[in-house]
């Protein structure tokens, strides 16, 4: 297993290496702090065609983590499949941090996204980045689920007009974090985005979670990896699946040929748009 976080969560940083933030990236998003953890976000907003500040018209939140690569594809994505009519309106928050070094998105995403705390992967995790052993620290996704609950949500629905459907995606350990808030915090997203998520975290632990879980029926699940990752993902990603099969949710699950856990990204999002947010 440890060999395995390895692969997945380090070789996948590191691939990123060379990666510079887009011009959209380079400016500042909205600024907010955390009461929770004490760091700082930058929150990037595409709203929907048609928005105006003038009006009255309100519109469902998807808030989509990892803002540092899935904002540029979320933006480009979000304002074809809305021009075509193919999704309904909403607006979409990526959430990032201030700080938009290689380094720094991936110790914050560890951190944030990773329901409990496993010292054995921290250090996997940070020899393959090539980072101080002590680097890494995992285990902070309450302290970050407060903070959207407490501050990023508070101010998103005061700067636009929101309704109170709230969507929540990510990928990788962003998809473990939508896994996390469904079974933790069921009030509060109506919408889950799971790409590639990595469920296989401390041992599978958010697995064990599942039986003391109390989930909304009315939430709509959309989950999807591609057929070129690891394969010890997928036995999580089943027996995530099979455990909420029986709670009576809307579920999509797809699989993407001949992708692997980096290009498979795209690919879901796409997909995870038209799923979650069908035109009516």
């Amino acid at each position: 297993m440890k060999h395995l976080l390895n692969l997945l969560f380090v070789t996948f940083s590191l691939n990123a290496q060379d990666l510079q933030p887009s011009a959209m990236l380079l400016q500042k998003g909205h600024i907010v702090k955390s009461t929770s953890n004490g760091k700082i976000y930058q929150l990037y907003v595409s709203l929907p065609v048609g928005y105006d500040a003038d009006d009255f018209a309100k519109y469902p939140v998807l808030y989509v983590l990892d803002a540092y690569y899935s904002y540029p594809l979320l933006y480009s994505m979000h304002k074809l499949l809305d021009n075509s009519g193919d999704i309904e309106r909403i607006i979409i928050v990526a959430v990032g941090d201030e700080d938009q070094s290689n380094r720094q998105w991936l110790i914050s995403r560890t951190l944030d996204y990773t329901p409990s705390s496993d010292s054995f992967a921290d250090t996997d995790i940070a020899r393959g980045a090539g980072l101080d052993i002590f680097a890494i620290k995992s285990g902070g996704a309450r302290a970050f689920l407060k903070t959207i609950r407490e501050d990023i949500m508070p101010f998103i629905e005061k700067t636009y007009r929101t309704t109170a459907d709230r969507g929540i995606a990510g990928h990788s350990l962003g998809g473990l974090f939508a896994g996390y808030c469904l079974l933790n915090e069921p009030d509060l997203f109506t919408r889950f985005g799971m790409s590639s998520p990595s469920f296989l975290w401390d041992r599978g632990e958010i697995i064990n979670s599942l039986k003391f879980a109390r989930i909304d029926s009315k939430a709509k699940i959309f989950i999807s990896e591609g057929s070129l990752e690891p394969k010890v993902m997928s036995p999580f990603i089943k027996s995530f699946i099979d455990g909420i099969k029986d709670k009576n949710l809307s579920l999509t699950y797809h699989l993407f040929e001949n992708e692997t856990h980096a290009s498979v990204m795209a690919a879901s999002m796409s997909r995870m748009l038209r799923v979650l947010y069908s035109a009516k």
